[in-house]
């Protein structure tokens, strides 16, 4: 369909023109409890203050055609120290604030405070009395708003409802005529973990703590998918929801545990519901693309990541070829950078914000469905309407956000009412935390609104993959991140710790008696430091980095050499080296080499790979030929079998004295010597001949 010049104008009107004083439309209170109506004045603000606060819980319909009646419900809270007798609830069309153009004026209405210039539509008073420190319900209705505006033939009017000097703002859409092409409207929700470091690392009491609080009925998760249930809604999914999907190995916490039935029953539930919401699956951790795209680091790291969420989309017949950095920007070269990590899958297309984008001609919205200049379709979320859909924590937010979203998609289609073919993409943030009830009500409304047609992000995909790069606005210059996000953890340095950080975790498993269980607690927990997560907790993304820090270097400081003095009397033989193990647990597969660091002494053979119990020690023979007399220091190093550096090496202090032939002379000389001495000794020992006659003991027989 032609674009309509006097279609065009007719429908800004309806924001455009201050409210008319005509057609005044009438106004009635609920009689069961709060009486009937009285006559309609104009108000102006008032100039005394009673403490009075004004919050709305229901607003029905969000757009009126001519003869519905518009009830509004809410409830007045008395502030003050006063007793409030039969407080009076006014409703007020107001007139939208001057502003750039139609969706600044929504904008500057709905931020507005205290009472409003214009004329009352509506009014009813409450019956009794409002004691300090209590509330009071009411209900208002309003007949004749779709006449309000004359000609314009649908639009969103600005209304205040106000009971003394408290006032909300809020909006009520309405249409006579259809007047407009329809826009279509897709939705995505990220469906992500919360930035709480215990969900990783050691088990325990406050690792389950943290489950229980990421993943039970009342958890954030929980109430996403409770808010999307059923809705035509994509799942933008962190892998790490669904353990068991992803390739080994899983970290989904130990059998019989209360994390590991949670995060079994919340894969389960993601799993049998994945088809209603064709899921995108982020890279592994939701790991951080805007961080990385473009700086040329951690690729091997980030490759690794995006193809592990390729299994997962297998699984759940999803897809993992979208981009969806945290803070919506676009570049060239951030394409040309993602372009690189994406390799298995390749990248088929890039979420990014409207506001990273520039402008389309008279400064119009850039539409959902792009395509840059290098061919790459791009997906871009309303900035605006994204943030009203984050605002569904509660349902007095979620009827303010809700009539906001119908005045902004107004003010959105008037930019060109009479263009066939529009699409319009709404992204909650990744901290999207509903009220499930006031979320679903929200997406039931706002999917109802007459100028808008519900549709798929696969649908919106397609349609910016038929759209000729010629008629994209080239995207070449750097773009201001989506407000509200903030800056990455990651940074160069980072990145490059973290690479290093992952090599020592999953090293020291390979000599560790635990090292199945020690790779699957700490190599997760390490990945996990790449998630985007982060950007929202900064402090707990150190907190996280000290553990698994601090869990490598446990064994790289337990697993030592023990220094020490040698003194090697020899041309060749044996030294003796200790390496001692001071972990809980067994270490095997230790290697340890040995260096002489100059070459009076030349290591001739290295010692076996070593197996040492818990806090114990184990005594290695290093075979060397001594070439030189002196002090030869010894390096030594123990490694992994794939060679990563562990434990703590010493020097160990070598006096080398090497032997030649004259030693063994001098060893026979000494020989000898000793020899003759023991003969001296021992005839030194020999007793000495007697020189004294033996007496002759025979008797002598006397002669006569």
């Amino acid at each position: 369909m032609a674009r309509s010049p006097v279609c065009r104008v007719l429908a800004a009107a309806a924001l455009a023109l201050p409210v008319l004083a005509t057609a005044a439309p009438g106004a009635s209170a609920d009689p069961a409890t709060h009486g009937a109506a009285a006559p309609l004045p104009t108000v102006r603000q008032a100039a005394t203050a009673d403490g009075t606060t004004v919050q709305l819980t229901a607003l029905s319909p969000a757009v009126v055609t001519p003869g519905d009646t518009l009830t509004i419900s809410g409830t007045v809270r008395n502030d003050g120290a006063k007793p409030l007798a039969r407080p009076l609830v006014r409703v007020v069309a107001g007139e939208y604030p001057a502003a750039a153009n139609a969706r600044q004026a929504v904008r500057d209405w709905a931020v507005g405070t205290g009472p409003a210039q214009g004329r009352v539509v509506g009014q009813a008073r409450l019956a009794g009395t409002v004691a300090p420190g209590t509330s009071a319900a009411f209900r208002v209705k309003v007949t004749g708003l779709a006449g309000l505006r004359g000609e314009a033939t649908y639009g969103a009017l600005p209304l205040s409802v106000e009971s003394g000097t408290g006032a909300v703002r809020t909006f009520a859409g309405y249409q006579r005529v259809k007047q407009y092409q329809p826009m279509s409207v897709a939705f995505a929700v990220p469906l992500t973990l919360d930035p709480d470091p215990d969900l990783f690392g050691a088990s325990g009491t406050a690792r389950e703590t943290a489950w229980t609080s990421a993943l039970d009925p009342s958890s954030r998760v929980s109430r996403i998918l409770d808010a999307t249930q059923g809705a035509p809604v994509t799942w933008a999914l962190d892998p790490s929801l669904t353990p068991t999907l992803l390739p080994a190995p899983a970290d989904a916490g130990a059998p019989g545990t209360r994390e590991n039935s949670l995060r079994t029953a919340t894969e389960q539930r993601i799993s049998s519901a994945a088809a209603v919401h064709t899921p995108w699956v982020l890279p592994d951790t939701d790991a951080d693309l805007g961080a990385v795209a473009g700086q040329g680091s951690a690729e091997g790291l980030f490759e690794s990541l995006i193809e592990r969420s390729a299994d997962v989309a297998e699984r759940l017949q999803g897809r993992a070829d979208i981009a969806w950095p945290a803070d919506g920007s676009y570049t060239v070269r951030a394409e040309t950078g993602l372009r690189r990590l994406f390799r298995v899958p390749a990248l088929a297309a890039q979420v990014a914000s409207t506001s990273a984008l520039p402008p389309g001609l008279a400064g119009q919205t850039p539409g959902a469905a792009q395509r840059s200049t290098t061919g790459l379709p791009l997906l871009a979320y309303d900035d605006a309407l994204s943030t009203l859909l984050g605002h569904t924590r509660s349902a007095p937010e979620a009827v303010l956000s809700t009539q906001q979203f119908v005045a902004e998609s107004a003010a959105l289609l008037n930019e060109l009412p009479g263009t066939s073919g529009r699409a319009v993409f709404v992204a909650a943030p990744r901290s999207f935390n509903p009220d499930p009830a006031a979320a679903r009500r929200f997406l039931a409304t706002v999917t109802a609104i007459p100028w808008l047609t519900p549709t798929t992000t696969e649908a919106e995909l397609e349609a910016a993959r038929r759209t000729p790069p010629t008629q994209a606005a080239p995207v070449t210059r750097p773009t201001t991140p989506t407000a509200g996000s903030s800056r990455p953890v990651l940074t160069s340095t980072r990145i490059t710790d973290l690479e290093r950080t992952l090599r020592t975790v999953r090293g020291v498993a390979q000599i560790r008696d635990d090292g199945d269980r020690f790779a699957r607690t700490w190599t997760r927990a390490a990945e996990q430091l790449a998630s985007t997560r982060w950007r929202s907790a900064p402090t707990a993304w150190n907190t996280l980095s000290g553990r698994v820090t601090t869990a490598a270097r446990q064994t790289t400081t337990a697993v030592k050499v023990s220094a020490g003095n040698i003194n090697f009397l020899a041309d060749s033989g044996r030294l003796q080296i200790t390496v001692t193990n001071d972990l809980d647990v067994p270490v095997e597969n230790v290697k340890l080499t040995v260096e002489a660091s100059n070459p009076r002494l030349r290591i001739d053979s290295q010692p076996p790979e070593l197996r040492i119990g818990p806090h114990s020690r184990a005594t290695v023979s290093v075979g060397v030929t001594a070439l030189a007399a002196g002090l030869v220091p010894l390096r030594t190093t123990l490694t992994t079998p794939d060679g990563t550096v562990v434990g703590q090496g010493a020097d160990v202090m070598v006096r080398v004295t090497p032997t030649g032939n004259w030693v063994y002379a001098v060893l026979g000389g000494l020989a000898a010597l000793v020899l003759g001495l023991g003969i001296v000794r021992t005839v030194r020992r020999r007793p000495g001949r007697t020189d004294h006659p033996v007496p002759d003991t025979h008797p002598v027989e006397a002669s006569g």
